[in-house]
């Protein structure tokens, strides 16, 4: 079985040197492994994606020569298979809901140059909000509060 490379841009502005970089790399290991490449189209943020800017993925994909199998798998299709997944973790009791802003976890890292982080470097979300009685984050989600 071929190894599978993917490509997964946000289209929410257009791709910059960054993303022409990974794509390329990726497309070059893939080729050299002899493998599959897949675009991803990561459409999940509703308010900052666009459709003029996935064209604009596509369009700058085919200019710098990347190749990718049809059809684009779109993460926003695969919805429904993330909410069956999640009501099942949440019936076994491994979810809680997340309250905090990003400002409020910036500081919150920020203030402890310790913080543990995950392999990419990217900090750990606190999960203050786990040990919030289930009374306290009803009450929460009841107000509204993001």
């Amino acid at each position: 079985m071929p190894p599978v490379f993917r490509f997964a841009p946000s289209p929410n502005g257009e791709l910059h040197l960054g993303h022409a970089f990974s794509a390329l790399y990726d497309y070059a290991l893939c080729r050299r492994a002899g493998g599959r490449f897949l675009l991803r189209i990561e459409d999940i943020d509703r308010t900052r994606s666009r459709p003029e800017f996935e064209e604009g993925i596509y369009r700058d994909l085919e200019w710098l020569g990347v190749e990718w199998e049809t059809p684009v798998r779109r993460q926003s299709d695969a919805m429904p298979t993330y909410g069956e997944a999640i009501d099942r973790l949440r019936v076994a009791g491994l979810v809680y809901p997340a309250f905090m802003t990003r400002g409020e976890i910036a500081a919150t890292v920020a203030a402890d140059p310790t913080w543990p982080r995950d392999p990419d470097g990217a900090p750990l979300y606190p999960a203050t909000d786990r040990g919030l009685t289930r009374a306290a984050t009803e009450d929460r989600i009841a107000a509204g509060t993001p």
